[in-house]
């Protein structure tokens, strides 16, 4: 099944009036006895990839809580209405937040936001990971990341640019983790979104692009763009001769994947975040949830919520230095 069936499929899932779905409700109820709805907020449109693992995962949640897991869109400011949402209503688990790497990157880009994932929200556990992969189209004369470093160094400033979906996503990092990296300078050419960004590549109105890899698979398959590096922890199944980013010289243990994740309100009470956390573990073993998600070529990447906040702080420690070395701002 591929990916664009799967999120048809989560399109066509019953939807009520306010746009939200109720997924299915267990017969037990909660060990608190509990039976009040929850809502898992999601920072992204109905139909896109975070919705689709919303979705997904929401309903095996709801069958390990005995709660109606209902979903709630609040799309816009890169995730941070649906943040904002979380943290004006209670601390009683009611409302979930699914972040991820927005979650802390876009305070660090965009001052105006307030937000701190530490102090204003507790972890619940991660959910998955996403590859990005450093890409360029079929005819280009790179065969890997060192050809285009070299080709940089010789060209000048300037001489290669890459795309991404716009200033201060984990696309436009990567991107300049490269270039502060391996002390090169390629040009970043931001546009408003990534819908158009694959076709550019193989057209050759870019050099090269970050991509997801659940978009780029599609192209890669069918030969008409090559994948130059991996951004995470390990080089993926459907590319098993594309080195990750770590792997490289001068990048050494370095790794830059998208995640996403579900977080609580701070203040919370711990029995409620625990609960959550294990009804979440226990969902994210089922060998279905993983299919599917595999499928959409998204990787299921369980950490409980421990695990999930000592990820996030090595991970945040890098962002911030890429933006600050970089000079990201999106002012």
């Amino acid at each position: 099944m591929q990916r664009r069936q799967l999120l048809r499929q989560a399109a066509a899932m019953t939807v009520l009036s306010t746009g939200t779905l109720i997924t299915h409700t267990a017969q037990a109820q909660s060990d608190s006895g509990n039976t009040k709805p929850i809502s898992l907020i999601v920072g992204y449109s109905a139909g896109g990839s975070a919705d689709l693992v919303a979705r997904i995962v929401a309903t095996e949640l709801g069958k390990r809580l005995g709660r109606t897991v209902i979903i709630e869109n609040v799309a816009g400011a890169s995730g941070m209405l649906a943040a904002q949402r979380v943290l004006n209503g209670p601390a009683d688990g009611s409302l979930i937040y699914m972040g991820g790497t927005d979650t802390v990157v876009v305070p660090m880009v965009n001052p105006k936001v307030k937000l701190d994932w530490e102090n204003d929200f507790v972890p619940v556990g991660r959910m998955t990971t996403v590859p990005m992969i450093f890409a360029v189209r079929k005819a280009s004369p790179y065969a890997n990341l060192q050809d285009l470093v070299a080709a940089l160094r010789k060209g000048g400033k300037d001489s290669i640019n890459f795309a991404t979906p716009g200033i201060g996503t984990m696309q436009h990092l990567y991107g300049a983790l490269i270039n502060k990296q391996a002390k090169v300078s390629m040009l970043h050419v931001p546009y408003r979104g990534g819908t158009h960004i694959t076709n550019d590549l193989v057209g050759g109105q870019v050099d090269s692009a970050m991509l997801v890899l659940s978009t780029a698979m599609p192209f890669l398959k069918d030969g008409k763009i090559r994948a130059l590096s991996v951004s995470d922890t390990a080089r993926v199944q459907q590319l098993p001769d594309v080195k990750r980013i770590g792997e490289e010289e001068g990048f050494s243990g370095m790794a830059l994947p998208l995640w996403q994740g579900l977080f609580m309100k701070a203040g919370t009470p711990a029995a409620t975040v625990n609960a959550a956390d294990k009804a979440l573990q226990e969902a994210l073993a089922q060998s279905e949830l993983r299919q599917k998600l595999q499928e959409a070529g998204i990787t299921v990447a369980p950490l409980n919520g421990p695990e999930f906040k000592t990820f996030i702080k090595p991970q945040a420690k890098l962002y911030r230095d890429i933006v600050t070395t970089s000079q990201i701002t999106m002012e």
